[in-house]
């Protein structure tokens, strides 16, 4: 099973509360991969694995940030809560547990929207995101907008329309950094954009 392989390394670089939640990001990940006929092995994988540099000590995130060559392409990239651990983690993981998967890699790095890879909009990438608000484990009951978000996106993504939950998520999480005076990543704004055009979906579809 995926959570005996790499459970050993993760109870050693995540809090229990963060370990629930990364296991049931892999839970969902496995149920979206047979919505779209994905491999269920390695969505899991990126589920369970997805968050593996987030609560890294700020000494050893610096060190990881040098290491793996990381770039700070925008000044919203330095908030580690909401960007940076994705490219992190994705080191740490390669570094650690020799993950050589390059869409693996990708959807753990872009889930928080960092960079632009050519695996950003892979369905895999696109569920990673998903999966990250839609795990069992998550308790929104405070954030009534992203409460009523996560209700919409669940029947979506589990309906096959992951297109229109991306543009969802996307302009949901934009309002609510907005409201929350967290920086809003250029990336965010340009796939909000580039989907609004492809599937001509306008604000009034993000109302909730």
């Amino acid at each position: 099973m995926i959570e005996n392989q790499f459970m050993p390394f993760l109870e050693t670089v995540l809090t229990p509360r963060r370990l629930k939640h990364s296991l049931g990001a892999m839970q969902v990940m496995g149920e979206l991969a047979k919505v779209y006929g994905l491999g269920v092995e390695k969505a899991q994988t990126i589920g369970i694995l997805h968050d593996a540099g987030k609560d890294l000590p700020p000494q050893i995130q610096q060190q990881l940030v040098k290491e793996g060559n990381i770039k700070i392409c925008h000044a919203c990239e330095e908030n580690y809560l909401y960007y940076l651990h994705g490219p992190v983690g994705a080191y740490l993981v390669q570094k650690e547990l020799g993950i050589k998967d390059a869409l693996v890699l990708a959807a753990i790095e872009t889930h928080t929207f960092y960079r632009s890879s050519p695996y950003f909009h892979h369905p895999l990438c696109w569920c990673m995101r998903f999966s990250d608000m839609l795990e069992p484990t998550r308790n929104w009951e405070n954030e009534k907008l992203i409460l009523c978000c996560a209700r919409r996106l669940r029947k979506l993504a589990y309906s096959g329309r992951w297109e229109e939950g991306a543009f969802l998520q996307t302009g949901v999480l934009i309002k609510w950094f907005e409201i929350s005076n967290v920086p809003v990543h250029p990336n965010m704004r340009r796939v909000k954009a580039q989907l609004g055009e492809k599937l001509g979906l306008d604000e009034s579809f993000l109302e909730m």
